[in-house]
């Protein structure tokens, strides 16, 4: 388990509070070890320890017991409830994210569209084709890195160096939002159609049309993460 900075705030130590539980260390009914011994291993304070106690108590990974302390819950969250907890805990980093996104994506698929070649296209099908399967195989691993092969071509399709590097940098910062976001059938399902759509335009040289389609992709995504 890693430390958490002192200048790390409540979100991130619930977060290391969480890969904690997920060790193993501690199994679900028993006593988390005492507030000294987690201030020391996470590296924060006693007050911050117990307000990340508080958050996690409302997310139903643990039980406070007045006089006794901290125990792991019971019943474990399902994955529904695990990824809300996720986007709870990471929603402003995500609104960033996806607030870049609604812009550069659009103008990304204009360009594409607008510049293309016959090869590209037909890598961009691929890649498509690739992440419908893995949706199918709930393979939410492959389907993030196949959605960031899929955006990152589009952008290298613009044939602008700038945007090239921006693109590599997001989708590699923002690896686990998708990792994450994927654990759900719903968003999973959700960025078929909108990829078809954007790929039908860019096949087409339609720049108007890609980059309006990109922009509902994002704009449902957006929905979708943080409830916009």
């Amino acid at each position: 388990m890693e430390l958490v900075q002192k200048k790390s705030t409540v979100q991130i130590a619930s977060q290391a509070i969480i890969d904690f539980l997920k060790e193993g260390e501690i199994k679900p009914g028993e006593k988390l070890p005492s507030e000294v011994e987690m201030s020391k291993r996470l590296g924060i304070s006693r007050a911050t320890l117990r307000e990340g106690y508080r958050q996690l108590e409302t997310m139903g990974y643990i039980n406070l017991v007045s006089g006794r302390g901290a125990f792991v819950a019971e019943s474990k969250n399902g994955i529904v409830e695990e990824v809300s907890n996720y986007f709870r805990l990471n929603s402003g980093k995500m609104r960033d994210y996806l607030e870049v996104r609604l812009s550069f994506d659009a103008q990304a698929a204009k360009l594409a569209a607008e510049r293309r070649t016959d090869d590209e296209v037909i890598l961009l099908e691929a890649y498509q084709r690739d992440f419908e399967a893995a949706v199918v195989k709930k393979d939410n691993v492959l389907m993030a890195s196949l959605d960031a092969k899929f955006h990152e071509k589009i952008v290298d399709m613009a044939h602008n160096e700038l945007m090239t590097a921006l693109e590599k940098l997001i989708n590699f910062y923002f690896s686990q939002l998708r990792q994450t976001s994927f654990l759900l059938d719903e968003h999973a399902n959700n960025a078929i159609e909108p990829h078809r759509a954007i790929l039908s335009a860019i096949r087409k040289g339609d720049g108007e049309l890609a980059a309006q389609e990109s922009l509902k992709h994002m704009q449902q995504s957006l929905s979708d993460i943080c409830g916009c």
